[in-house]
């Protein structure tokens, strides 16, 4: 009678290993698909980064050369802004809320177009588009 229960219990077990795989298999499918799509998002991330880093020690080159201003004053202002948002996490946090001109819902401005309706933003800052 042990025997019967103990392989009743190891059937079950198995059904439950079966079943999670073709849960994965189903999950696998799914994100082949998304793959190349993250690829490219990332590779664009990626080359946007590049961009702005070159932007970014441009514009400092450029002021310090013609300002006066050292790099222990540019530390100064990094710690400065990063404070902005109440945070000293090394990160700009934009929580600005901004009306979508197509619906009229509003969204944060960091979206790249609305979610609702696909429209461009309208930015009112020129590091919002960063």
């Amino acid at each position: 009678m042990i025997d019967f229960i103990w392989d009743m219990f190891q059937q079950r077990q198995i059904g439950e290993v079966q079943d999670g795989l073709r849960s994965n298999l189903e999950k696998d499918k799914y994100q082949d698909g998304k793959i190349s799509t993250n690829d490219a998002r990332l590779k664009e991330l990626e080359r946007r980064h590049e961009q702005l880093k070159l932007v970014t020690m441009a514009m400092w080159t450029l002021l310090k050369d013609h300002s006066g201003l050292t790099e222990s004053d540019l530390k100064k202002y990094i710690e400065k802004v990063d404070l902005m948002d109440g945070k000293a996490d090394g990160r700009v946090s934009t929580k600005e809320k901004s009306d979508c001109k197509g619906c009229g819902r509003t969204i944060l401005t960091t979206s790249l177009a609305c979610p609702y309706c696909g429209g461009d933003l309208q930015r009112k800052s020129a590091f919002s588009k960063v």
